[in-house]
């Protein structure tokens, strides 16, 4: 074989593997306030009073510079997508008083939101968001107040709707969780910032404790031309066949820690994306 032949498959294979592997799962907690815990395992979720975060699709808020990101690339889920720029996703939590916030920010290099809605959302592109309750990881949805389990359902037909009026779908009643969401398009997909109300009555009341742990997981769909659902990326290491929508067995876990956000001495604006740990 000729030198040159050699030279530009040897340069072939460098660009498949600088593609494959420049990005994969990752918890991308370097800038964050605590540790982000072990990617399709566990997401560790910082509370506290000032964690507060304004639902608008702008993951400027100090909150969200705080915490860690899970990044989930195209490959992780029942339903692999060709690359990162078709499909891959990264997501993070905090809380406040009252609710607890998830920011997944969406890479989709083709959005479809007209065909389906709310129960039906999954055949388009959206996210879904898991809670277990009493992180009980029963074989069935268990309907128990303190022991709720559900799925929020979030489309991209929700692109500039009222955040407190999100159309959602999901089992276990999730539309009726009292979610709020606002969902904006990006140039790479989307955003979706949802609030998940901490008391949610006839399906719990999280009084948060260092080390109180749920029952969590996120998933993704990826429509890209319109028809059935292309691409399903997903988050728990537990969840292999897609069954989360009825079998809280599959979710992975969160971990509540509480933390504060620094501000400046006189308290008036922040200085830093990281937080003091109480």
């Amino acid at each position: 074989m000729k030198r040159s032949t050699i030279a530009c498959v040897l340069l072939a294979f460098a660009a498949f593997w600088v593609a494959s592997s420049a990005s994969s799962n990752e918890v991308r907690d370097s800038d964050a306030a605590i540790d982000g815990g072990e990617f399709g395992l566990l997401y560790r979720c910082g509370f506290g009073p000032r964690n507060t975060v304004v639902l608008d699709g702008d993951l400027n808020d100090l909150a969200w510079g705080a915490a860690p990101w899970h990044f989930v690339d195209h490959k992780t889920g029942t339903g692999p997508a060709p690359n990162d720029e078709n499909a891959s996703l990264q997501f993070a939590a905090v809380a406040d008083n009252e609710w607890l916030y998830v920011a997944i920010d969406v890479t989709d290099d083709e959005i479809q939101n007209a065909e389906d809605s709310a129960g039906d959302v999954w055949k388009d592109d959206s996210v879904e968001i898991y809670i277990d309750a009493d992180d009980g990881g029963t074989q069935t949805y268990d309907a128990e107040e303190g022991k709720w389990d559900t799925q929020i359902s979030i489309g991209a037909e929700n692109f500039d709707g009222d955040p407190e009026a999100p159309i959602l779908g999901g089992s276990g009643q999730g539309p009726d969780t009292g979610t709020h969401a606002a969902v904006v398009e990006t140039a790479t997909g989307y955003i979706v910032e949802a609030a998940v109300p901490l008391d949610s009555p006839g399906k719990w009341d999280f009084a948060l404790e260092d080390g109180l742990v749920i029952g969590f997981n996120i998933h993704m769909n990826d429509d890209d031309d319109g028809g059935e659902r292309d691409n399903k990326l997903i988050w728990s290491a537990n969840d292999v066949d897609d069954q989360s929508w009825q079998n809280p067995s599959r979710f992975a876990d969160l971990e509540f820690v509480s933390s504060l956000l620094a501000v400046d001495p006189a308290g008036k604006a922040a200085t830093t994306w990281g937080a003091l740990r109480r």
